[in-house]
């Protein structure tokens, strides 16, 4: 390449005659073919019109599908523990029972602390909700309601390892000796 070539182009065969654009001078590359700008600039208003008014909208939509995510995360616990409840085996051992123990524990844990699951979508509820309280009862409910199934199964697993008292012999040492009238030898 030789050391005084310079490369040119020339693109004034581009250049719109309305001279509107973004460029510093008073001509503008011509829009490409079918672009009309009066279309793009009232669409563009009409989202952004659009945006403003449902973000509040959509705001509480996004916490209440979040607060629907929360609820029904128990539950996708569940079919980990009947796995592992399984595999335990129903002979009372060591490793059953912490599986058991296990079982039971955890809804009571999660439900003993229902209100701090939901407090941060509460939060953001009071903050950026534009003074909109959203109320996440059902949320809740089902987050409850799916815990005691949890709770039921674990007492399943015990009533199947044998450790609850359901049988009438479990109850023997209540029930009263009977009082004989008279002896025989």
């Amino acid at each position: 390449m030789a050391s005084g070539t310079k490369i040119y182009a020339d693109f004034t065969s581009l250049v719109s005659k309305t001279g509107r654009g973004n460029s510093k001078s008073s001509a503008a590359v011509i829009d490409p073919w079918g672009y009309d700008q009066s279309i793009a600039s009232s669409s563009i208003s009409s989202l952004s019109l659009a945006h403003n008014k449902s973000d509040g909208d959509s705001d509480m939509a996004l916490r209440d599908k979040k607060a629907w995510e929360v609820a029904m995360g128990p539950g996708k616990t569940l079919p980990m523990q009947a796995f592992m409840a399984w595999m335990s085996g129903t002979g009372v051992s060591i490793f059953s029972i912490l599986i058991t123990g296990m079982i039971l524990m955890s809804p009571v844990k999660t439900i003993m602390s229902t209100q701090q699951t939901f407090a941060p979508l509460e939060r953001m509820g009071k903050s950026g909700g534009g003074g909109k309280k959203q109320d996440f009862t059902m949320q809740k409910a089902a987050f409850v309601a799916i815990n005691i199934a949890g709770l039921i199964f674990g007492v399943y697993r015990l009533s199947i390892m044998g450790l609850l008292p359901t049988a009438s012999s479990d109850w023997l040492s209540f029930i009263p000796a009977k009082q004989y009238t008279e002896y025989s030898a």
